[in-house]
């Protein structure tokens, strides 16, 4: 059950135009999104550069096929299972996930949502711009000769991020009706790819040595980084979700969401480690790809720069700004997209043109996980203890200027979820090692990623051995 707040006046939310409605309560009259269209919007935004690389990140590891394969597979599960959890929430609160955190973190905790995936969508949004813009500048230059260095490099960057604004600025179902096309064009040009790898196959004559040293550290820290690149999307599943009927099924916004995760992200990542397994060096897959395909394959693989960036630079950017606009609730959704744009691009031009940091991928992947585990950890077992019933008007107290109400807690936060949340990232830390910050005990278990499961441990039973003094 849903106790519902007044709607605003019906809105817009049509393919090809701006949408309308921010983080305020979508009453179902508007809800004409159902669950399979989540399975949509998961699977076509993993068909892009960033999955050929993260999927060639176990190869570059110094993994086999086999290993390789199994931590792609792994990790996908675990960290789709965070999105497919947090997908329910959504129908019943009207609202995206961030504000939905409410119920848990008290009305000025969802602060803490909003500080998670601002950090998310910002870093991802620079990675989207990194990975996607380069490889456009080769195809570019053996087609047409044009530099891909310099002047024409910040060009094409912001070239990009205008493109993938623009469709996050537009909105829902833009997003989820681009999704659908591009989960079959992107796959169609993918396939040819991997078919061309295939025939030229051209792996180095000695495997890599495992980067840890041990194959248990090596393979943990590749399967970590196949969690992080699903669960990133976890605290926006209910951006998507929200948009589904309040009487939606559970078991079917779950099942959707888990199956659109699970498959766009093992068939896009598994392009990616047979294509880092038939070149020369899997650090870099996109160049060696692009410096070798022939000419007749450099236009479908410009096709997934443009059209995969587009997908999910666009669904970042729409992510980014309705848990900006959680912050900026006074101005538009279509304003704050602006703002996050403006941020995005200055964060993706001063890490790829001025300092490189395309190596600190893997520290984003790491940290992202960190952060964003507890969190959705207390989110999920806030449903299970609400059973799945919430008050959507309480939710959208700091739209009507005022106090109190069921998830006010003490001053606006439920100290017990706050608490677990900083306790859980805390140790998580400690256990962390990237190129940006090394945990005290990141060895403990010889080389063996600690940070995930942590973190989640953590922050579970803290909010379960304390958060039931603090439900309202």
């Amino acid at each position: 059950m849903t106790t519902r707040p007044l709607a605003k006046d019906a809105a817009i939310d049509i393919v090809g135009r701006i949408e309308t409605r921010g983080i305020d309560f979508i009453p179902d009259s508007e809800r004409h999104s159902k669950p399979r269209d989540l399975a949509w919007v998961f699977f076509g935004t993993q068909i892009t550069y960033g999955s050929i690389v993260l999927g060639a990140l176990p190869v570059a590891f110094g993994l086999n096929w086999w290993h390789s394969f199994t931590a792609i597979v792994v990790g996908t599960i675990l960290g789709s299972l965070a999105v497919a959890g947090m997908a329910i929430i959504g129908p019943r609160t009207g609202t995206n996930s961030t504000v939905s955190s409410g119920a848990f973190f008290g009305i000025r905790g969802r602060y803490v949502g909003s500080f998670i995936t601002q950090v998310i969508d910002l870093g991802y949004f620079a990675l989207v711009l990194w990975i996607s813009t380069p490889p456009v500048l080769q195809g570019l230059h053996r087609l047409f000769g044009w530099p891909t260095t310099g002047p024409i490099l910040t060009v094409a960057l912001i070239i990009m991020a205008v493109i993938t604004l623009g469709f996050g600025i537009l909105g829902h179902a833009t997003i989820v009706a681009y999704e659908k096309f591009t989960a079959v064009a992107s796959m169609i040009c993918l396939a040819l790819l991997v078919y061309f790898v295939l025939i030229h196959w051209d792996p180095p004559e000695a495997a890599p040595k495992l980067m840890l040293g041990s194959f248990w550290a090596t393979w943990a820290i590749a399967m970590t980084t196949q969690i992080a690149n699903a669960i990133s999307y976890a605290p926006f599943a209910g951006d998507y979700a929200r948009y589904t009927p309040s009487a939606s099924k559970p078991r079917a916004l779950f099942g959707w969401s888990l199956l659109g995760m699970i498959a766009g992200c093992v068939i896009a990542l598994t392009c990616g480690e047979i294509i880092g397994l038939g070149v020369q060096d899997a650090n870099a897959v996109t160049s060696l790809m692009i410096t070798n395909v022939p000419l007749a394959l450099i236009v479908p693989i410009l096709v997934i720069g443009l059209i995969g960036n587009v997908s999910n630079g666009g669904m970042v950017v729409y992510n980014g700004t309705l848990d900006l606009h959680a912050i900026l609730w006074r101005m538009q959704r279509a304003q704050v997209g602006l703002i996050f744009g403006a941020v995005g691009l200055t964060v993706g031009y001063v890490g790829l043109v001025v300092f490189n940091l395309t190596d600190s991928i893997l520290a984003l992947c790491a940290i992202v996980t960190v952060l964003v585990t507890p969190w959705i950890m207390i989110n999920i077992i806030g449903w299970v203890q609400h059973r799945g019933r919430f008050h959507a008007q309480d939710l959208q107290a700091f739209a009507h200027h005022r106090q109190g109400g069921r998830y006010w807690y003490r001053g606006g936060f439920n100290a017990a979820a706050v608490i677990a949340w900083v306790l859980g990232v805390g140790i998580g830390l400690l256990f962390t090692n990237t190129s940006l910050f090394v945990g005290p005990l990141a060895n403990i278990a010889q080389g063996v990623d600690l940070s995930f499961i942590s973190s989640a441990l953590v922050a579970s039973v803290l909010y379960l051995a304390i958060g039931k003094i603090s439900r309202p």
